[in-house]
């Protein structure tokens, strides 16, 4: 929280300065020029003016606590100039003939900003171009006679009359989309006015600062948001957990800024690790990911930085039951730059609040730990959980042509827990520390109208150290056991992309994608009773990906997309194809019929461990592919079929796919049966429907949402079914807004997860001198399925608007997940253990889902 609290109070004195009315100042003959220069400097205000009409003229002035308005009047009187305070802290500076006009182009129908459009004074060479918001500042001479032409690629021109201008007033410019151009991306609503799909149905959309309301959501959490897609979702429902189509998590890769993340989130999973407030739009791809990223094969999730355009400084903070966090952005070199910095932190290792404590019951019901506790009365445990975010974003453009951005981001969770059984003089201590740093500089070149590149270098940096320790009181402390995880990834990322515009309605994108990937898993065990164990597993090496992807329009419906990515992986002296197409098809206005089929590779891989932990954490070990394919690149073959209609307030999306993916870790599917078999690699097959139906009225929405999902893993010498198969799952989903409320209800119902049964145990004694052992009796693997899981989740936004500049504005967000407190699990496993009095039974451990959760969230705009 302190950091939070320097960050809000290096920027407050800036908003205090805007409002500050009071000037004292003195020069003596000094230019003008310098004189606004000075006064900015001092005072936070901002000066525009024609550089001609000011140029050598001096001025001496001396003022001591005067009003602005009186101090700009004795400054300026002298050389006949005006001046008009357009906001609290800019200035123009002008001749009675001349005029400032401030302009900002949108697209009309999304009213997205047109970064870099183009004004031309009709009739001469004279033109200026806007900034990366869209923004233009011009000082016009006789404005009478002027008319700006607005143009930009792929937009119907449009003309304004400079001298039908309020002069010096903000005056919103909306372009229409020209049908014959190439850049044709219509956007429409999909599920909200936030959630949107491309005319291409190739991606998904969050603007999440224009989201509107979620079931059993108090603030804007990205990664669940997306669950609310039919096909995305979480076996185990965390954030960071996303299984598209079946796939296991690692499955799915996360960008932020174009830095590859691997700890998506905290608590375990509950709350994602990107900030809300800092978050601008997310990019979805479940039928195809694009050949420019490499690695992931069954989804992609691409988080861009917020990108504001106002140009007065912005401080947002907000505070729920878990975490506080605080936002600020600033424009910089005449609102041509911008950085903006997010911070966030979580306080429940000081106040444990219902919602922590609710995520704790999930963490801790049902795991070894309870196990404990219910076989003596003296066990104690207690586990302290905290989490910190920072993100740091600079954005620039010059002259139009070329925006450079730089990104940081740094994350860290972190798990104390430590128990004592008196009865069996036992003391256990759990330590779990998971870091991750990212940078990225990122150059984007507009060459031609129809020539542009993009340039990006990221660094990511992953840690993971995981220990449980055994303390044994009754030898003096001296023995015990240790159970330690280390996990280390880094990667250096290059990419470099050439987008052409050949022709009208047709893109062409090359480019070379670089990696250097570096992996490490460490594995160390010391036991006081059992063998030691010990092992490493490290890699490193290089990756080149050569990619280039065609889309087109032809005719007055058809649409076709092509991409190939030649993968090379240095450490395994092995090459690999990425080869998709897309062909959909406008049957009428509105309705279109699309297909994709797509042979997708993946290097970077992880192993799922469940069974060290003390608490119900899944933990993800990030490995690479290596040369005796224990670990393998894996192999996606999917095609997908469907549908979309978009009319009349209707939205009905239905995709059927197939999925063989090759050469999985079976471990990762659910096998509780020996561990030599669990990294033994197999072929998983995925056949599934998914299904959404909306309908929009004016103040009301309401969709259904339904998958099925079929997925079978042959693999260790037999078939069965993967323990991700969620096969059916229906949601219900329905949002209203009345003036500044918005009220959301959702209820989800879907079949149990599968589970490996046990029958029983047996004593086998293996001869040659070894110990004999009692071993489980398994039932066949995943033949079992949980109980169905259900859920009802409610929330409400209140959200106030400023009344007058001193107010404040914000949202209050309540929320409530499973509100019937219904007892869902996630798994079932077995344990052999041993009573007092010598008898030896199966203990059957279940790990439950979240009971009740309430959650309040305030989020403040000064």
């Amino acid at each position: 929280m302190r950091v939070l609290f320097l960050i809000a109070l290096g920027i407050f004195p800036f908003v205090l300065l805007a409002q500050e009315r009071v000037i004292t100042y003195q020069s003596e003959d000094k230019e003008l020029t310098h004189i606004f220069k000075e006064l900015e400097k001092a005072y936070n205000i901002h000066f525009a003016f024609a550089v001609d009409e000011v140029k050598g003229k001096k001025v001496s002035i001396h003022a001591e606590n005067q009003e602005l308005s009186s101090f700009l009047t004795l400054l300026l009187a002298e050389h006949q100039l005006s001046f008009e305070i357009v906001e609290e802290n800019f200035i123009s500076v002008t001749k009675a003939s001349s005029v400032l006009l401030r302009m900002f182009i949108r697209d009309e129908e999304t009213d997205e900003a047109l970064s870099f459009a183009t004004a031309r004074i009709k009739g001469t060479d004279q033109g200026y171009i806007a900034d990366v918001k869209g923004n233009f500042e011009m000082i016009i001479a006789n404005p009478s006679e002027v008319i700006l032409e607005i143009s930009y690629l792929g937009y119907e021109k449009k003309e304004i009359e400079v001298g039908k201008v309020a002069p010096s007033k903000s005056l919103a410019v909306s372009l229409k989309r020209s049908p014959q151009e190439l850049q044709e991306i219509i956007v429409k609503e999909y599920l909200n006015k936030g959630i949107t799909i491309d005319d291409q149905a190739s991606r998904i959309s969050i603007d999440i600062q224009n989201m509107e309301i979620l079931p059993g959501l108090s603030e804007r959490d990205i990664l669940l948001s997306a669950q609310i897609l039919a096909g995305i979702g979480s076996a185990d429902e965390s954030a960071g957990g996303l299984n598209v189509r079946g796939s296991s998590r690692d499955n799915t890769f996360i960008y932020w800024n174009k830095i590859p993340v691997y700890q998506s989130a905290h608590y375990f999973g509950n709350i994602s690790a990107f900030i809300p407030s800092s978050i601008g739009k997310v990019d979805i791809f479940k039928n195809h990911i694009p050949v420019s990223y490499g690695g992931a094969s069954s989804g992609l999730i691409l988080i861009n930085s917020r990108m504001p355009t106002a140009e007065k400084a912005i401080v947002e903070s907000n505070l729920n039951l878990t975490h506080g966090d605080v936002y600020t952005s600033l424009p910089f070199a005449n609102n041509n730059g911008r950085i903006s910095i997010a911070a966030r932190r979580s306080f429940n290792d000081a106040l444990a609040t219902p919602t922590f404590n609710s995520m704790s019951n999930k963490l801790f019901d049902g795991s070894l730990t309870e196990d404990e506790q219910g076989i003596s009365e003296d066990f104690e445990y207690n586990s302290k959980l905290v989490f910190n975010d920072l993100n740091l974003v600079i954005d620039f453009n010059t002259a139009g042509d070329n925006e450079f951005s730089l990104s940081a981001l740094s994350s860290q969770s972190k798990l104390d827990y430590d128990s004592e059984d008196d009865e069996n003089s036992i003391q256990s201590m759990q330590e779990h520390i998971v870091r991750t740093f990212g940078g990225n500089f990122t150059w984007d070149r507009r060459w031609l109208d129809r020539l542009s590149s993009e340039w990006s270098i990221s660094y990511a940096d992953y840690h993971m150290d995981y220990s449980l320790i055994n303390i044994r009181d009754e030898i003096k402390g001296t023995e015990g056991d240790l159970q330690n995880r280390i996990n280390d990834l880094t990667n250096l990322e290059s990419r470099f992309t050439l987008t052409y515009a050949p022709q009208k309605k047709h893109v062409i994108d090359l480019g070379y994608q670089f990696n250097r990937i570096g992996a490490e898993l460490t594995i160390h065990e010391d036991f006081f009773f059992e063998d030691d164990f010990s092992e490493s597993i490290t890699s490193e090496g290089n990756t080149h990906g050569l990619f280039a992807s065609y889309f087109g329009k032809l005719g007055s419906g058809l649409q076709i997309g092509l991409g190939l990515r030649h993968n090379k992986y240095e450490a395994l002296e092995k090459t690999r194809l990425d080869r998709q197409l897309r062909l959909n098809y406008e049957l009428t206005p509105g309705l279109l019929l699309k297909s994709t089929a797509g042979v997708y590779h993946q290097y970077i891989s992880s192993l799922k461990e469940v069974d060290f932990v003390f608490s119900n954490t899944i933990e993800q070990n990030w490995i690479t592919a290596d040369v005796e394919e224990e670990i393998p690149v894996i192999k996606n073959e999917q095609v997908v079929l469907g549908a979309l209609l978009t009319k009349g307030g209707w939205v009905v999306d239905i995709d059927g796919y197939i999925k063989r993916v090759f050469a999985p870790v079976a471990r990762n599917f659910g096998p509780q049966p020996d561990d030599e078999e669990k990294l033994i690699s197999g072929i998983e097959t995925i056949t599934g429907l998914d299904l959404t139906i909306k309908r929009r009225w004016k103040y009301y929405r309401a969709w259904l949402s339904y998958a099925f999902q079929d997925s079978e893993v042959e693999a260790i010498d037999r078939l069965f079914t993967s323990g991700l198969n969620i096969r059916h799952q229906f949601q219900l989903s329905q949002t209203m807004i009345y003036k500044q409320f918005e009220f959301s209800l959702g209820y989800t119902i879907r079949s149990g997860l599968p589970y490996t049964s046990a029958h029983g145990f047996e004593a086998v004694d293996p001869g040659n001198g070894e110990e004999p052992f009692i071993e489980i009796m398994y039932e066949d693997l995943n033949s079992y399925r949980l109980p169905a899981y259900q859920r009802l989740d409610v929330s409400t936004w209140y959200k106030f608007k400023k009344k007058k500049p001193s107010t404040l504005a914000g949202e209050i967000g309540i929320s409530v997940l499973n509100v019937l407190n219904t007892s869902n699990l996630y798994s079932r496993t077995f344990a052999i253990e041993e009573n007092d009095q010598d008898e030896i039974f199966l203990l059957r451990r279940d790990r439950k889902l979240i009971g009740i959760t309430p959650n309040i969230s305030v989020r403040l705009k000064f």
